[in-house]
């Protein structure tokens, strides 16, 4: 896999993560969360979601057996 393949798979996942971020912010704001704890639950969501996605990608291009 090459470099530029990389940096799409990446700009992907950041995408997603941003997006799933973004609705876990709106849904904490629209249950009556306070701004700034909706805003804290939305980075909380993109957090886990990059590392989720991260652990995926090396797991499929890297990891697993090696025999």
């Amino acid at each position: 896999m090459n470099a530029s393949t990389r940096a799409l798979w990446l700009a992907l996942m950041v995408f997603f993560a941003l997006v799933v971020g973004l609705v876990a912010g709106l849904l904490a704001w629209a249950g009556g969360e306070h701004p700034f704890a909706a805003v804290r639950g939305g980075g909380t969501a993109f957090g886990g979601t990059v590392l989720v996605l991260f652990a995926i990608f090396y797991f499929a291009t890297h990891g697993g057996s090696k025999s």
